[in-house]
């Protein structure tokens, strides 16, 4: 019997297709290839209404092969808000699972193949328990620490999809860290919807970070993703005394108007962001910055865009991911506030944030030409398919060639071209 997982949405995401792989290659399974595969699982992906017209469409796409056999199962944060009406949509479904539902995987498929239909969706207890997983990247272990939120932005379904805030032990991240080590990897990712907020007894998301720290063969750690509110000065303290905490951290901005912050319920100002951002930049060394940007939210003039611009201009961003508001089921701004900002406007407002802060990025990004950065590769070049791609500290994408297979290796390159969105150089000489 052969599986294939196809993952829309974030590292959280990807994370739960590895233990779900994982689980499968238990019962027997194995990895289809390109052949029509005996069982198709889609992780789904709610945040943004894009994701869910990509999944309707690749369901569509799907019913041939269950013409021919395969049992096709939904997954993740849009089986957890859909839920029935995912079947009743499209009848060739076999299962639907929600991300806290994960561990009757084995349950699931085997009604599956009786010609049951399963929709499943509440908590498992033991959700954060993880027995292996499937590494998607070779040289990069992703390492949940914890899921759901207690935030409860306007905008954001993640309350919905992914609950409220769930915290893993301290001695199970530790050893799943170890394990991942063990078998060679170089890079951790700490997961979770909110890391900041993790505690387990005593400890706080700063004293995990100083616990990793000191497990042995790291390279770097990255934590995804950061909440303003409930990034502290411990958490600047740990990233300021350098390797293997990686200088790069993600904060998401989402607007940098008070006005809109407020109606997003984010919980800071614009100044105190940009006090944080600040102190990063002076205390960390290299520091870089990546954030999210949403253009258009309910009651944004013209003017609070511009305020989300000045923030641009002052804290450099090193990335930034950006995107269009759109309404999302069960959210407080689905109800209650209004969607008053035309689609064309939003574009315009989207395309005038990008085209700045592709220059921002590009000025940053010649500063290295000439330098030599340590890069961890990770996999082949999206710009070149005769090249590889990996990731310095700063979590830059350098693209580089390369004699033989250097995935999982760490390189040091010498950069020749830069690009707003990422590097090109040379293997320095050993």
């Amino acid at each position: 019997m052969t599986y294939r997982i196809y993952t829309f949405g974030c590292q959280m995401n990807e994370h739960d297709s590895e233990n779900l792989a994982f689980n499968l290659e238990k019962m027997g399974y194995e990895k289809a290839g390109e052949k029509i595969p005996d069982l198709f699982i889609i992780n789904s992906c709610a945040v943004r209404e894009k994701a869910v017209q990509k999944l309707y469409t690749m369901i569509g796409r799907a019913k041939e092969w269950t013409k021919k056999g395969t049992i096709l199962g939904i997954i993740g944060c849009v089986s957890q808000v859909e839920r029935e009406k995912l079947i009743r949509r499209f009848p060739h479904i076999s299962f639907v699972l929600g991300p806290g539902s994960y561990s009757y995987i084995k349950e699931t498929v085997e009604k599956a193949k009786r010609g049951e239909k399963v929709v499943l969706t509440r908590w498992d207890n033991n959700w954060w328990e993880t027995k292996g997983s499937v590494r998607i990247k070779p040289a990069v272990a992703y390492v949940n620490i914890m899921e759901g939120c207690d935030k409860f932005c306007t905008y954001c379904i993640v309350p919905f999809t992914r609950g409220r805030e769930k915290y893993r032990p301290l001695s199970l991240v530790l050893d799943e860290v170890k394990r991942a080590v063990d078998k060679g990897f170089k890079e951790i990712q700490l997961l979770g919807q909110n890391v900041d907020s993790w505690r387990w007894e005593e400890y706080k998301f700063w004293n995990l970070l100083d616990r990793v720290r000191r497990i042995k063969g790291i390279k770097w750690i990255r934590f995804i993703t950061s909440h303003p509110k409930d990034f502290s000065e411990e958490i600047i303290n740990i990233m300021a005394e350098g390797e293997p905490i990686s200088p790069y951290v993600h904060l998401p901005l989402q607007s940098g108007s008070n006005g809109v912050l407020k109606r997003m319920k984010r919980g800071y100002t614009r100044e105190e962001y940009l006090k944080i951002t600040a102190e990063i930049r002076e205390r960390v060394r290299n520091s870089s910055i990546g954030t999210d940007v949403i253009v258009g939210f309910s009651g944004e003039t013209y003017k609070d865009f511009l305020q989300t611009i000045d923030v641009l201009k002052k804290v450099e961003f090193d990335n930034l991911y950006s995107f269009n508001y759109s309404p999302r089921p069960l959210t407080y701004a689905l109800r209650f506030l209004a969607d008053d900002v035309s689609k064309e406007e939003k574009t315009r407002r989207l395309r005038q944030l990008q085209e700045l802060q592709s220059k921002i990025q590009l000025g940053k990004n010649k500063r290295f030409i000439g330098k030599t950065v340590e890069v961890l590769a990770t996999g082949r070049s999206a710009k070149d398919e005769k090249a590889f791609m990996g990731r310095d500290a700063t979590f830059r994408v350098i693209n580089f060639k390369y004699n033989g297979n250097p995935i999982g290796k760490i390189l040091r390159i010498n950069i020749k071209e830069a690009g707003p969105h990422s590097l090109i150089g040379e293997v320095a000489d050993e």
